[in-house]
Formats: C-alpha cells, structure tokens, sequence
C-alpha cells in the first residue's frame, strides 16, 4: 500500500501526539498529517511515566517555556478535559540546611518571573498537607503545577485533533522501516504496512531518537535512555492531596548529567517525587541512572527512594505497594531537548531528548514544531532547543 503525506510524525507518546494536535491546529484544515508507532499509542515511556507538570522558574527562558506548557495544558483540561488534570500545586519540602537554603532562591526565582509562590510557616504547611511529617522543617508551596495520566492525554490530544483536521490518521503497530531520499531531502517513509510519501517527517520517538536518525542515513542523536523506578499504592490509600517533592530534586533532575550517559556503571540517584493520583492512589518516584535500555527493577534504589517517601508521608509505611516498574527517560546531552529542522536533511525534524519532563513540555514542544513548519512566530523563543546545536 502507497500513500501520501502531508506531515508523518514518527512517535505516538505525548511527544508525538502533541505534535499532531499543534500541526493541526497550525496548519490547513486540508493537511494530510499520519501518525505512526510502532506498537500501541502512548505505550512505551508515556505509559511508564509520572504526570507531573512542572514550572521550572531557573531562568526566564525555562519559565517561559516551562510556564506556557503548564498553561496549555490547563486550557486542553477547559476545553476537552477526559485525562484526570489535577491542579495540584507543588510542595517543595526541606530536610537539612542545605535545602533549607534553596528555599529563598526558589521563592526570588518565581518572583522574578512575576509569578506567586509561598514560603510556609508550620501551622500554614499543616493546612495545605496535613498528611505530612510534623518534623519537616520548612516548605515552598506553588501553586501552578499539576498532575495528568499520560496515556488518557494522548487519546485527548488526537480527539481533538481530530476535531480541527478530520485528515489525521493514526497507525499504531506500525514500524518504520526506513526512509527515502533524494537531493539532499526526505521523500518518503517505508513502513511494516507499506510506504508513504511525504516532504515532511517528525521524529518524536524519545529513547529511539538516535536509532530513526540512523535509519535516514543521519548520525546517532546524543539521546541516552535514564531509567527511573516507580511505586505506587492501591486505589483511595494515598495520604497526601499536594505533589510533594525534595528541594534537593531541583539538582538532582535538571540540568546536564554529571555522568557518562552512554555508560553503564552509574550507580543512580534519588529525590523524591509524590503524586497523588485521581483514583486516591499516590505513585512515587523518583530514580534516575543511566544503564542503557536495560528496564530491570533496581530495588535499592527503589527502597532508598521509598524509605524518602515515608520520611515525609509516614503514613505511607502501612499503606499497600501494588505496583513496581521501569520507565526509560530520554536524556539529551547538554539537558535540554532538541526541538526542530534537523540541519543535514531537508524535511527531517527533531522532537526529542526532553528527560523527566516530557509530559510537562509536551504541548510547548508540539506548538514550536507546528509553528516552526507554518512559518508563523513561535510563541517562545526556540533557540536553545534547535537540534543544529549539535556538534557546534
């Protein structure tokens, strides 16, 4: 079977379908735009993931990106809604005086951004977490962050893509097979149910960024996969209604590696993260190591980072585990993700390398590819994110 594209987007996590929603909103209503995976929609690292949605105030460009994601996110609760979107806000908790220090910074730094947050006293910490450790010895609570089930806002995104462009089609278990070019340009997509002509082609595939990059004769992406273990409880148990997390989180999470990411002797890390989840449950993370595509359970980590978790909810020592796994993050080198043109071959664009905040910058991502195909001014300055960076 032969086809033509307007636009194939390679991917169907919340990268990709993030894509696909922006395209169609940016783009004609006429626009052929086919979506491909190959296994099911949202079911490799979307489908293992928290659903925090975070605002990192570090600099005005991460706030501004990071900020217009968790917006967009908020209007696609408004306007389509179906994907358990939770206004939690975000506790940030300290646990000695290293992390009490960050707390001021934190504060000034959202501030500076015109946006609001609180450093609480204890009786005001009791009131917004009740479930918390008496002994925790100071807090910043923002408001603006939130929670959503990730696989839920895939299928959200494509309905209402749909809605916008009845031209869009899905393909899941779908493998591409490799590309066509000619003259220095993409011509086509070969696929396990046959070949599609496009000028056009979004590469969202996350941890196996690098391995389609080669595929279209191109070198490996600098994207290596960090795997991160996850707990979370059964159903209606959680004893907390606030995203908790470890100040000390800020370093540990963002930011370059301090490791080899191609290796795979990093002994792995944690801060926790706690969120509590639509259905009473609280899912807990959080682990990060870099150890290639290997998904098997480290429980040491996974026992470190849940002995954190009960230092601060310690409730959650009587409260029933029934559920352990590994998900892959794709990191990319330098900590930031590539978003946009590939340089070294026309029609082949980036979306990829986002790490632990793939589900925060989903919609961003999604609308600066868009923009950027439609010629239209970006609605933050993609610059930082441009995949010609590479090798620079």
């Amino acid at each position: 079977m032969s086809q033509t594209a307007d636009v194939v987007v390679v991917g169907g996590g919340i990268i990709g379908c993030a894509v696909v929603h922006a395209l169609a909103q940016q783009l004609p209503r006429s626009t052929r735009i086919v979506l491909i995976d190959r296994g099911p929609i949202a079911g490799a690292t979307s489908g293992s993931s928290m659903g925090h949605l975070m605002v990192t105030p570090d600099t005005p460009q991460d706030y501004a990106f990071s900020r217009t994601s968790v917006r967009l996110w908020n209007e696609l609760a408004e306007r389509v809604g179906g994907f358990h979107f939770q206004a939690t806000g975000a506790l940030y908790l300290a646990d000695c005086d290293e992390d009490l220090e960050l707390i001021p910074v934190l504060h000034e730094q959202f501030r500076d951004n015109g946006d609001r947050c609180e450093i609480l006293d204890e009786q005001r910490l009791r009131e917004i977490e009740p479930g918390l450790a008496p002994d925790v010895p100071g807090a910043l609570f923002y408001p603006g962050d939130g929670v959503v089930l990730p696989m839920l806002a895939c299928g959200a995104m494509l309905r209402e893509a749909r809605q916008w462009n009845e031209s869009i089609e899905v393909r899941a278990e779908c493998a591409v097979t490799g590309f066509e070019r000619a003259g220095g340009r993409i011509t086509g997509v070969a696929t396990a149910r046959g070949r599609i002509a496009t000028p056009l082609v979004v590469n969202a595939t996350g941890v196996w960024a690098p391995e389609l990059a080669e595929m279209a004769g191109q070198p490996r992406l600098p994207i290596y996969p960090r795997a991160g273990n996850l707990a979370i409880t059964a159903h209606h148990v959680s004893p907390i209604r606030t995203q908790l997390l470890e100040i000390s989180y800020l370093r540990f999470a963002h930011g370059a590696a301090k490791v080899d990411p191609a290796g795979t002797d990093d002994p792995g890390g944690h801060a926790v993260n706690m969120q509590p989840q639509s259905h009473g449950g609280c899912l807990i993370g959080s682990t990060r190591q870099f150890r290639g595509m290997d998904r098997t359970l480290n429980r040491e980590l996974l026992h470190r980072s849940l002995a954190r978790a009960q230092r601060y909810a310690p409730a959650l020592k009587n409260v029933p585990i029934v559920r352990t796994w590994v998900g892959l993050r794709p990191y990319a080198e330098g900590g930031l993700p590539f978003i946009g043109p590939w340089p070294h071959l026309d029609g082949l664009w980036i979306a990829a390398g986002h790490e632990g905040l793939g589900i925060s910058l989903a919609p961003i991502t999604g609308l600066l590819i868009a923009q950027q195909i439609a010629g239209v001014a970006p609605a933050v300055d993609p610059t930082p994110y441009q995949p010609a960076r590479i090798g620079a």
